[in-house]
């Protein structure tokens, strides 16, 4: 089971690594859930030296959800969940609370380290020399459901933060020389 940090504050949690910060909106009419929703997520760069490695990609997320049920309907829970990754989406932390209102609206702060998440591999983050870059996708999910799980309203906003790992070049060509004299000479039986 993966690692989940889960923080219920109204403030953005900064980690090192990615700081970023998050916005979800939903809203619905009707069971169906027409939503809107914004997700806006902050990417990071780091230079390494030397022998340095990449120990920690910190995802932060602050995620603000709100929901309008219809009429004859009754809600029991909120489910918020995030997700990141590159290829594929894992999730990584979740809340869940207790929702007994046709509107509602709040937040859910999130922050969980994503190398130890599995979801980057810090090696493939750090180039030999030069720059390299990774695109994350984070995604936030809002879910409102009745008591046996069935959803009421669902909403989902996903975006691209870049993760910019830079280590110095070494030139090996810059601290050694060769060179010297000699002669060919040819012989015969």
């Amino acid at each position: 089971m993966n690692r989940r940090t889960v923080l219920r504050l109204g403030a953005a949690a900064l980690g090192g690594g990615t700081a970023t910060a998050a916005g979800l909106h939903a809203t619905s009419e009707s069971a169906d859930a027409q939503a809107a929703t914004t997700l806006d997520v902050a990417g990071d760069r780091v230079l390494l030296d030397e022998g340095g490695a990449v120990a920690a990609v910190v995802l932060a997320v602050d995620a603000e959800w709100a929901y309008d049920l219809p009429q004859g309907v009754q809600p029991a829970a909120v489910v918020v969940e995030l997700h990141a990754g590159t290829d594929t989406l894992s999730q990584v932390a979740s809340a869940e609370s207790a929702e007994l209102f046709l509107e509602s609206s709040g937040t859910e702060s999130f922050e969980t380290d994503l190398v130890a998440e599995d979801v980057l591999d810090p090696g493939a983050l750090a180039p030999e020399a030069g720059v390299r870059e990774t695109d994350v996708t984070v995604e936030v999910r809002l879910r409102v459901e009745t008591g046996d799980g069935a959803a009421l309203a669902e909403a989902s906003a996903s975006t691209t933060a870049p993760v910019t790992v830079e280590r110095d070049g070494f030139d090996a060509s810059e601290y050694g020389s060769v060179g010297g004299s000699g002669t060919l000479t040819i012989e015969a039986e």
